[in-house]
């Protein structure tokens, strides 16, 4: 029954191919659903996709991709589509945006008691910020962001076409690099850092790799699990402190997240569980809580948070309970707009 529901793997010969997978939960081994772009030598890109029965209860992250229990009701396992994955990928360069997809293989293989692939990786993240560098704190280089910047036609937080749009990002920034103008008259110490080759299958900057922050694609949730409606915990106001150091403090309410997600003051005292925080970006965020300075210890993120929404000093920020050890931030901005037009 099983191969009923595993379609065949493209044949043929492949420059590189993009990975991707969509999640059920917090776990990142909780895999239901998998895409793999394959680019061809005439840099035609044909798309596998399969879903996948993680075999667990929770189901949390529905509201990003709309996978369920019952859309998975039937497909192969993560133990029954690795084989046909291990065949087909050896001896390719495998792209993911960002590094979640290695580690939710690797997390998935291991509740399936299976060897990790020894697969070769690479971040298409890394390429596209060589090729984009004005992206850096202008929208960031998520998938979102590119897709506005280079017109990228595809549907987010579906694994077959987060992996075609991911391969896509790396055949783009090719073409970046090869129209762009060999000398500047930039300092010799610029030109040194943008003149580095830009090699598809050598890009292995895995120290700027944000393993830790990608946000998850996951699988949908049953009505029942999801009957609640978002809950607000509070509201925030920003600081000039905040915006200078990248962090939310959720003192006035702090209380109402779980214990079981709240730390100490560093990386090593860090809470046994985590939660997954939506705010507005290419990807969730899964971050435990720091209980001495009382906000999110993972704080890459909010820079592009308040970036993206023009956050200022006095502005208040919204956190919503969507689902259990799941929730939303919201900005809200003051009416800077008609305060400027009652002035003007």
């Amino acid at each position: 029954m099983t191969s009923d529901f595993l379609p065949s793997f493209p044949k043929g010969q492949f420059r590189f191919v993009a990975l991707d997978v969509e999640t059920a939960n917090n776990d990142r081994g909780s895999i239901c659903q998998i895409g793999v772009a394959c680019v061809r030598p005439d840099y035609s890109i044909e798309t596998w996709m399969t879903y996948v029965d993680p075999q667990v209860d929770r189901w949390i992250f529905t509201y990003l991709h709309g996978i369920s229990a019952t859309t998975v009701q039937g497909a192969p396992t993560f133990a029954e589509v690795l084989p046909v994955l291990r065949e087909a990928l050896i001896g390719h360069t495998i792209y993911q945006h960002s590094s979640f997809d290695r580690s939710a293989v690797s997390a998935a293989c291991h509740h399936a008691n299976l060897a990790v692939p020894d697969w070769e990786w690479r971040d298409s993240v890394q390429v596209a910020r060589r090729a984009w560098p004005e992206l850096r704190g202008n929208g960031g280089h998520g998938l979102a962001s590119l897709k506005q910047h280079l017109g990228l036609v595809f549907e987010h937080h579906d694994a077959g076409e987060d992996a075609r749009a991911a391969a896509e990002v790396v055949l783009r920034a090719e073409r970046a690099q090869v129209d762009k103008p060999r000398y500047s008259t930039v300092s010799a110490a610029r030109k040194a850092r943008h003149t580095e080759d830009f090699d598809l299958i050598d890009d292995g900057d895995d120290s700027l790799n944000v393993t830790t922050e990608r946000v998850i694609g996951c699988p949908a949730s049953t009505a029942s699990e999801h009957a609640q409606s978002p809950r607000a915990l509070g509201t925030t106001e920003i600081t000039q402190g905040n915006l200078n150091n990248s962090h939310i403090y959720l003192k006035s309410f702090f209380e109402a997240f779980p214990e079981d997600t709240i730390g100490g003051s560093n990386r090593t005292l860090a809470a046994p569980r985590e939660i997954t925080v939506d705010w507005g970006g290419d990807a969730a965020v899964m971050t435990d809580l720091d209980g001495a300075k009382r906000f999110f210890r993972k704080r890459g993120w909010i820079r592009s948070f308040f970036e993206q929404n023009d956050v200022r000093a006095g502005d208040m920020v919204l956190v919503e309970e969507i689902a259990p050890y799941s929730y939303r931030i919201i900005a809200q901005p003051r009416q800077r707009t008609i305060e400027a037009s009652a002035s003007s």
